[in-house]
């Protein structure tokens, strides 16, 4: 909706009105001066304040009476006030109420990569909140397959490798038929995603010297958080 351009309509009507009818709530006779100009823009303003009010009802503006010939203007006079006060403060109160889109909650991620965020995070360091939360995920994986000679991309490689498994070479597979195209791509898809989070995530975040912004900060441990509950729900396959 253009916003300005609703409210050029609706203050347009509203003082009209109020001309006309000398802005008592009397009967305004069709040949009052003005009735003709609100006749003819009543059903581009009944639209305008249909769509400010969320409703498919257009709401009556010129309201014919029951005894004289003539039309009561009033009830539609406060109908399109009620309206542009609704345009005039809707930004302000989406400033005081916040944004209606979805929050995510740090502390609601998966719980190895908040705890190990968690006190960097509060200090406001953001960068080293993110390099913390992907150690701590290399570090849960080889302690899970005894896997301390590989870490980071070649961890992740061997370990969601499709090959079969060796004796010291376990496997984790996401759950599922072989067969099946889903899993298939479940089963790529974490492979691909757990060497791109460690060359792309962990590995800045180590080397570089400046912190990153909050917001990118908490993405990338989302992004870290969504692999670390994948990897619990795969099962180990091994020799």
């Amino acid at each position: 909706m253009d916003v300005e351009r609703a409210i050029e309509v609706l203050e347009w009507w509203v003082n009209t009105a109020k001309r006309a009818s000398g802005g008592s709530d009397g009967a305004l006779s069709p040949q009052s001066p003005g009735f003709k100009a609100l006749q003819a823009r009543e059903d581009q303003t009944r639209r305008v304040l249909a769509a400010v009010q969320g409703s498919s009802v257009l709401p009556n503006l010129l309201v014919g009476a029951l005894y004289e010939d003539g039309y009561y203007v009033g009830s539609g006079i406060r109908e399109a006030e009620y309206a542009l006060g609704k345009l005039r403060t809707d930004s302000e109160t989406r400033a005081i109420l916040g944004s209606s889109a979805p929050a995510m909650k740090a502390d609601a991620l998966h719980p190895i990569i908040w705890q190990a965020a968690s006190k960097h995070w509060e200090v406001g360091h953001f960068s080293a909140a993110v390099q913390r939360a992907a150690t701590m995920l290399n570090a849960d994986i080889q302690d899970r397959f005894g896997r301390h000679d590989v870490s980071d991309t070649v961890l992740m490689q061997q370990t969601f490798s499709d090959k079969a498994p060796e004796s010291d070479k376990p496997r984790l597979r996401w759950p599922g038929a072989d067969s099946d195209l889903t899993v298939k791509a479940m089963r790529q898809g974490i492979l691909n995603l757990s060497q791109g989070v460690f060359l792309a995530i962990r590995n800045p975040a180590t080397h570089s010297t400046e912190d990153m912004e909050r917001q990118e900060a908490l993405e990338q441990l989302a992004t870290l958080s969504i692999l670390a509950r994948w990897i619990d729900r795969c099962e180990l396959v091994s020799v």
